[in-house]
C-alpha cells in the first residue's frame, strides 16, 4: 500500500468516526443510537 494510499485510508476513516459521532449526539431516541451503533460496528469491521 503506497503512502497515499495510507493516507487517504485514514482520512476517511476519521470522517467516517466524525460522521458517526455527531449522529450519535443529534440521536435523541436509544431506538436510534442502537442503529447507529450496528451500523457503525458494520462499518468498523
Amino acid at each position: 500500500m503506497s503512502m497515499i494510499e495510507r493516507i487517504r485510508t485514514r482520512r476517511d476513516a476519521n470522517r467516517r468516526a466524525r460522521a458517526i459521532e455527531h449522529a450519535l449526539r443529534s440521536a435523541n431516541s436509544p431506538a436510534v443510537r442502537q442503529e447507529l451503533l450496528a451500523i457503525a460496528q458494520r462499518h468498523m469491521s
